[in-house]
């Protein structure tokens, strides 16, 4: 369940609805605040109610129950919290579907989760609502450019600047069609224009900033490009640092170090004992893809994914609570060290109920792929509670990895917040991979590396090799990863799958060599460890 919501939200959802249906919107208001007092977002649940009170007054608050989770889904969206507020506006457009700007809010919530189906329907229906608006066009463009359709991208931006000439989302879905057509000094001079204006908010200027750097780096630019990425997560950061700040109890490079230096100082002989491996489950292989974001997880998953024995998690964690509690400090890690088989036991089925309400389909006979690069974090986590789990572990050239990060726009979490600066970046990547290094020579798991360079080079040996080491026979399905990545082009790394196998992004670092400088005192040991060129 969601942290903006209790578990009981789908009941609350439908107690709403069933109040709607009977005609009773007093009784649906009195049920949505009541589910609104219980979230754990009261500061925002308070600002919405108390301004939609001023708004509409004792009198209107029936018919306004629909606006006040619309606004409350608004606030979540804005603030990073897209999962919840997602369930907001489902029930805004539950009690009243009708409402055009419900529809916008709930299909940009829906792009900016790589939603694309239910953002388009969303868009479709507010272009339906308001036939002379061009913002679901320009939307709807936007989705087409993020599909690869170039021509229809274009197209429907076209008509949306034709009823308004400024509008930024037409502008900008019109630059990603160029950048992807080999037009890029026609979407570098748009952007530039934009960006010309001091009326645009902070978030179109983000991404405004991100295509004219992608479009300065294909033009053979890179300091133009780093110049307008350094400005894009300047903005990132400011804007994202008051949240990060109120949430999370400890920064995530911060807890990599404070667990490297207990693991450092732990006696070994606790750790390097196997766990107790009577788990039940259904699924007949379990495998960790872990590493470090950019490190080519990406590619491998969508890979896997298209393998009928398996079954792939891509980036849901399913290990946060537990992690959250026995990973916290001192006297959670001596828990964790200690763990009864009882509270095992709770925590894997906790666990596996997750996974299969996620996957949404049976895993019995199959192999379930988790992959969470950075779950390398909580990798005594996983040795105590699946000590027969395989680790797929993905290597990639140190310098190429914190350099994308860096300039790969994500969204904004407690891990992403650490790559806005390519010193925090390599910050990170080190703390990460030292703690990597500790775990994987006192715990017992069984690791296989896979390096991207490696599989960009020889992709169905490679592949070939990763399936015999989970157990899964040969199978050519595993080829068509673009498709897969296609179908919902949710992270940086999907826009670039989609273009299939290319060795673009190898060897990236040397365009942005003299950026890198300040890093590579902490970068350079870990090229020389694993094996790359200096």
């Amino acid at each position: 369940m969601t942290a903006a919501f209790p578990d009981n939200s789908a009941s609350d959802l439908a107690a709403i609805i069933d109040a709607i249906e009977r005609g009773d919107p007093a009784q649906a208001l009195e049920l949505a605040s009541d589910a609104l007092r219980r979230a754990q977002y009261p500061l925002a649940v308070q600002h919405v109610t108390e301004q939609l009170a001023r708004e509409t007054g004792a009198a209107a608050a029936a018919a306004a129950a629909p606006e006040l989770w619309r606004r409350y889904g608004g606030l979540l969206a804005r603030t990073g919290h897209l999962a919840e507020a997602r369930e907001a506006l489902d029930i805004a457009l539950a009690l009243e579907p009708k409402v055009y700007r419900a529809r916008i809010d709930a299909g940009t919530v829906a792009f900016m989760r790589a939603e694309l189906d239910s953002a388009a329907t969303h868009f479709e229906r507010a272009a339906a609502l308001a036939p002379g608006d061009p913002e679901p066009l320009a939307s709807l463009a936007a989705i087409a450019a993020r599909r690869q359709r170039h021509g229809e991208a274009r197209a429907l931006a076209e008509r949306a600047l034709e009823l308004r000439p400024g509008l930024v989302t037409a502008h900008m879905a019109i630059a990603r069609a160029d950048l992807a057509e080999g037009h890029a000094d026609r979407a570098d001079a748009r952007m530039t224009q934009l960006l010309s204006h001091a009326s645009l908010s902070d978030t179109q200027r983000v991404g405004a900033l991100d295509l004219r750097a992608d479009a300065r780096d294909a033009l053979g630019t890179p300091a133009g490009a780093y110049v307008d990425y350094v400005e894009r997560n300047a903005i990132l950061e400011r804007v994202n640092a008051p949240r990060i700040a109120l949430e999370v109890p400890e920064r995530r490079i911060d807890q990599a170090r404070r667990l490297a230096a207990w693991f450092d100082a732990a006696p070994p002989a606790p750790w390097q004992a196997r766990a107790s491996a009577d788990e039940v489950r259904t699924a007949r292989g379990h495998v960790f893809l872990l590493g470090f974001p950019r490190s080519g997880t990406t590619l491998l998953e969508k890979a896997l994914a298209g393998h009928p024995d398996v079954a792939t998690l891509e980036e849901v964690d399913h290990l946060a609570e537990a992690g959250e509690h026995l990973l916290a400090g001192d006297a959670a890690l001596k828990e964790l060290m200690a763990l009864t088989a009882a509270r095992a036991d709770e925590l894997r089925a906790d666990y596996w109920r997750g996974v299969e309400g996620t996957v949404g389909a049976p895993l019995a006979g199959r192999i379930l792929v988790d992959k969470m690069p950075l779950h390398t974090v909580a990798l005594p986590l996983i040795a105590r509670l699946f000590p027969d789990a395989t680790i797929l572990f993905a290597l990639r050239d140190p310098r190429d990895v914190v350099l994308s990060c860096f300039r790969r726009r994500f969204q904004v979490n407690a891990a992403m917040y650490e790559f806005l600066t390519l010193q925090g970046a390599a910050r990170y990547y080190d703390a990460v991979m030292t703690l990597a290094t500790r775990y994987r020579a006192l715990l017992p798991l069984e690791f296989r590396e896979v390096r991207h360079e490696a599989l960009v080079a020889d992709f169905e040996s490679e592949l070939r090799k990763v399936l015999e080491f989970i157990g899964a026979d040969w199978n050519p399905a595993v080829l068509e990863f673009a498709e897969r990545a296609r179908l919902r082009p949710g992270t940086p790394s999907d826009l670039q799958l989609v273009r299939g196998l290319n060795a673009e992004g190898i060897g990236q670092w040397r365009r942005y060599e003299p950026f890198l400088a300040p890093a590579r005192a902490l970068l350079d040991p870990w090229v020389e460890q694993f094996g790359y060129a200096p």
